[in-house]
């Protein structure tokens, strides 16, 4: 059969999405194709160029639900192929069977939108739904009309004996790991009854029995000549906020070192990669097999270069792993922490971290000549403003580079319950919404607005850690005035523009100018978000004009723990593909009394860590 595996485009207020291969596709379709598939992989995501702010006749009811709720945004962004683009693929595929990849489930209405699409252009092919939006959300899914069958869980095994079913014409009653409508034929029922839904299948135990990834499909300049690697799966840790089991499991399997070397010897011989994202779910969970894996790499002399997208733990963490890891081309990673609270680590189910692990693991790379930093989440559910604001604070004081991504229900976890529980969110909320960028929702005890408002308020510290300290410094010499301390950011800022890696730096400032209405802060054309967002044409489309006010929204935070007093931002300049202007934003002080206390809880609390012989612990803070 012919088999069309495509990864939809993805829609939202903000994309947090990478440039990354598109590896479980890469395993589905090297299974399908050593059971005699002919098969096709096409990657939406990877079509950057396309990337676009929606125009406004373009939003669905559920994109205009989002801006409505959203505290400032006033777009939607379209990341990945156009329609017209993945239509005329489909088309030309000519395929018997459609398989879709929806990972994220805020962004189904995407998937949904390409199943549909897929029936009218391929009437006669199946299309089938996988990953963990259907894992976790598959009565959802089925109400699709024009998706067939969903995919629970691993996938490479289950398609194929799908596959095969559908070309045998036998009923899908006796699988393992799918659901479907009944009564399309699919079942053989004599009358029409509920859904078949049948028990997961069970995970694959040796993972070095899979087919390898189909590398030979994927264009590897369209992801910045890196490759994606999966050397284990499943993860033993339970951490509230995250759905993981759901698709790959809690028991830890893995594959062979020496396997997972040949995998990458490969890449670069054949394919010229040295650069490795390693996918894993937990991948130091086996301290020797990473030894394992990064001695054979130095043995075979490899110049590559590895990093962890996905982060690790400070589990298990030595000073002979770290010097191991460093040695084999590691670099580029972020240590798990979510919070300084040691209270709030617990509840989550993480108690195995802290600030001082963290911080005694990043001295570690430190050592070795390798920068670590931290990852934190803002917004948590009942997290007091105090607690959010002391996690930044702390983190900064004690010189851990850090950053921080918003809050959100991920449908199917038990955090997701929790807001349930909580009132949170209500069952019937459209799943669309719970879009980590949205800020559709409170939390118990802070509005939606202000949790953005705070959020961008971290991202400041975290960006600008040292001017931050510099500002609370040259208070205490006397009042500051918005030009110095403009000035001031854009020496800190440029310092740490990288132009080989500006998708990095959402806000990069390259000069300010007093003006009678603000100050007026320019971006570096490098540096802000629709470069870090690969906008094409920023100029047109529904709120495009302010589509870097994000960006804005940073430099007045910086700007007010800089000077003690509360800022504002607006957008008065957007810059357009090739302009070498960039944005530009007009930052001046604001009456805002909820935006104000707010900044001005985050000069407190610096203001009072800065006396402290240590850190203060957040739910002290908070209490």
């Amino acid at each position: 059969m012919k088999v069309f595996l495509v990864k939809p485009p993805i829609r939202g207020c903000m994309v947090e999405i990478g440039r990354h291969v598109p590896i479980g596709l890469a395993y589905v379709s090297g299974a399908l194709r050593a059971a005699g598939h002919d098969t096709e992989i096409f990657d939406s995501l990877a079509f950057t160029e396309d990337n676009h702010v929606v125009p406004p006749d373009d939003l669905t009811a559920i994109e205009q639900a989002k801006l409505d709720r959203h505290p400032r945004w006033q777009h939607i962004m379209h990341w990945g192929a156009r329609p017209e683009r993945i239509e005329a693929a489909l088309a030309a595929s000519n395929a018997d069977v459609v398989g879709i990849s929806c990972m994220f489930t805020p962004y189904y209405e995407s998937a949904y939108e390409l199943a549909k699409m897929a029936k009218r252009v391929l009437p006669h092919a199946k299309v089938i739904l996988g990953g963990q939006h259907g894992t976790v959300a598959f009565p959802h899914v089925l109400e699709v009309p024009e998706i067939d069958v969903v995919m629970l869980g691993e996938a490479e095994v289950t398609t194929v004996e799908l596959l095969d079913a559908l070309t045998a014409g036998r009923p899908l009653t006796e699988m393992l790991g799918v659901a479907f409508r009944c009564g399309e034929a699919l079942c053989g029922c004599a009358t029409a009854g509920p859904p078949h839904v049948r028990p997961r299948a069970p995970f694959v135990a040796d993972l070095d029995s899979l087919a390898p990834p189909a590398a030979d499909q994927l264009d590897f300049d369209r992801y910045g000549a890196a490759v994606t690697l999966i050397t284990s799966r499943g993860c033993p840790f339970s951490c509230s906020f995250c759905t993981v089991h759901a698709t790959v499991g809690k028991q830890f399997r893995a594959r062979d070192p020496e396997r997972v070397v040949d995998e990458i010897e490969h890449y670069v011989n054949v394919y010229g990669i040295r650069r490795f994202l390693v996918e894993d779910d937990n991948f130091t969970f086996d301290i020797g097999r990473v030894h394992a894996i990064c001695r054979e790499i130095v043995r075979r002399g490899l110049d590559i270069r590895l990093s962890l997208p996905n982060g690790m733990t400070v589990v298990k963490l030595t000073e002979d792993l770290v010097e191991s890891m460093v040695s084999a081309g590691f670099d580029d990673l972020f240590l798990g922490l979510e919070t300084t609270d040691a209270a709030r680590l617990r509840k989550m189910r993480k108690g195995f971290t802290s600030l001082d692990k963290v911080s005694a693991g990043v001295a570690l790379f430190e050592k070795f000549g390798l920068s670590a930093s931290a990852a934190i989440i803002v917004g948590l559910p009942d997290q007091s403003l105090d607690a959010i604001i002391q996690d930044a604070v702390n983190l900064v004081l004690a010189g851990v580079d850090f950053w921080t991504n918003p809050f959100y229900p991920i449908y199917g976890s038990p955090d997701y319950q929790t807001c349930l529980s909580r009132g949170i969110v209500d069952p019937l909320t459209d799943p669309a919404l719970f879009d980590q960028f949205n800020f559709a929702f409170a939390n118990g005890v802070l509005a939606a607005d202000e949790l953005y408002t705070v959020w961008v308020g971290t991202l400041a510290m975290a960006l600008w850690p040292k001017y931050v300290v510099e500002g609370a410094e040259r208070r205490e010499q006397g009042p500051v005035t918005v030009t110095e301390a403009g000035e001031r950011l854009v020496e800190h800022s440029m310092a740490q523009l990288d132009p080989a890696s500006p998708e990095e730096l959402p806000a990069t400032v390259r000069a300010v100018q007093e003006r009678v209405d603000g100050l007026l802060a320019l971006s570096h054309p490098l540096g802000c978000v629709c470069v870090m967002q690969h906008v094409a044409d920023p100029d047109r489309g529904a709120g495009a004009d302010q589509f870097c006010r994000f960006a804005g929204d940073m430099i007045a935070a910086a700007i007010a723990l800089y000077t003690g007093e509360a800022q504002v931002s607006n957008q008065v300049g957007a810059q357009t593909a090739g302009d070498v202007e960039g944005c530009s934003f007009v930052i001046r002080p604001t009456d805002d009394e909820r935006i104000g206390r707010i900044q001005r809880r985050f000069v407190e609390l610096l203001d009072r860590g800065r006396k402290e012989a240590d850190p203060i612990p957040a739910e002290v803070a908070a209490s």
